[in-house]
């Protein structure tokens, strides 16, 4: 049975309200949710109503509240105007009438349902809550009936995933080029992440000799042995797409990506006007032009598959892909800006410089010192042994 029909399954239980999705970032829970989000919408249930909501590692609880708000009819001013605890009043006398579905992406902490409004889902009023999370503790401090492990690919559909990215051209370009991606798609595949088959399969599919193929195995080989350890690995071999991208204009558009909050809809026009802000789009004298730039460098990034479509107007940056941005940023030291960024704090106007370029300076300092000492034992061990 797939994991699919695992959860679907489960949903029609009677005894079964929650339901904890717990594994690895990356490994493809926020899809599973969003295939069972698109089921409800195209099939007859019994549910009164199917409520999506994104938490996130620093939860926004109001925008969730507005978010179920939406679904059971409060959308006015006034409404947004309340209190959290007169929404969650509101929330809970609309919820426990209603038969309803409560999808929650991506929960860090255990969530008190209360605290939104929204009734415990259980077998007397037969609505459910199906939530996504990297840890199976937060399932069971959630309480929940079923917990289900998203659990990575295996070979067959990694390598069916990797070709679909690749595309067929790129692997009809060689007669050698399908054993090449091969050896590529498998060192992919020791990674926790659907998502690292799809952003190199992306940056391969305009590689058509086997002199890039072959660089690729090295470089990823490379990172395997630099970075033997299973979370270490994830960001040497995704930064393999981000040292494809064609200029250093597009990489630092890219980096300044990272700056917004983890799950933040960025509007395109917005994003494009702060990288004209930035002097990233220097190419061209008319605001026009450096627009259009604006929209192909957006292109370039959707089609690496590092940044995601929301709508027509809106992206946003998977959370694994902008913890990769911050770690090369923050950790491989050859990006020619440096930025230092406090996300969701309200700020109306901007902190005190000199107290922030101190904290910059004394994190610095911290940084320095830990390489030193790192050094240091390094060399002491070498002495020792």
């Amino acid at each position: 049975m797939s994991i699919f029909n695992k959860v679907w399954s489960c949903l029609g239980e009677e005894q079964v309200g929650i339901i904890g999705l717990y594994g690895l970032g990356g490994v493809g829970k926020t899809t599973l949710l969003t295939q069972i989000n698109n089921e409800f919408l195209k099939t007859t249930h019994d549910f009164d109503v199917v409520i999506w909501a994104v938490v996130s590692r620093d939860p926004d609880f109001p925008k969730v509240q507005d978010e179920i708000g939406k679904k059971v009819g409060f959308c006015d001013g006034i409404w947004r105007n309340k209190s959290k605890d007169e929404k969650a009043i509101d929330v809970f006398r609309a919820l426990r009438k209603k038969r309803f579905v409560l999808l929650l992406d991506d929960i860090w902490e255990p969530v008190n349902l209360s605290v939104l409004g929204v009734p415990v889902p259980n077998e007397e009023n037969k609505s459910k809550l199906v939530f996504t999370t990297r840890s199976e503790d937060v399932c069971r401090q959630m309480e929940a009936e079923k917990n289900i492990k998203v659990e990575c690919l295996a070979w067959q559909e990694s390598w069916d995933l990797f070709q679909k990215k690749v595309g067929q051209d790129t692997l009809d370009s060689h007669a050698e080029i399908p054993m090449l991606a091969e050896i590529v798609a498998k060192e992919c595949c020791g990674l926790p992440l659907a998502l690292a088959l799809v952003i190199i399969g992306r940056a391969m599919a305009c590689k058509k000799t086997t002199e890039e193929w072959n660089y690729a195995i090295k470089v990823l080989q490379g990172a395997a042995s630099i970075f033997p350890g299973m979370g270490d690995r994830v960001f040497p071999i995704l930064k393999f797409s981000f040292d494809s991208l064609p200029s250093d204009a597009i990489k630092s558009c890219f980096l300044y990506c990272s700056l917004f909050p983890e799950d933040f809809n960025i509007l395109k026009e917005n994003l494009i006007d702060y990288w004209i802000g930035e002097g990233f789009l220097h190419e061209f004298d008319d605001i026009d032009e450096a627009r259009n730039q604006g929209h192909n460098i957006i292109g370039i990034l959707l089609n690496a598959c590092l940044l995601e479509k929301s709508s027509r107007d809106i992206i946003r940056m998977h959370d694994v892909v902008r913890d990769m941005a911050l770690w090369i940023a923050c950790e491989h030291g050859k990006v020619k800006d440096e930025f230092f960024v406090r996300t969701r704090v309200g700020l109306i106007e901007a902190p005190e410089f000199t107290r922030w370029v101190k904290e910059l300076e004394s994190l610095k300092q911290l940084h320095d010192l830990s390489i030193t000492l790192e050094s240091r034992f390094s060399q002491s061990a070498a002495l020792k042994f």
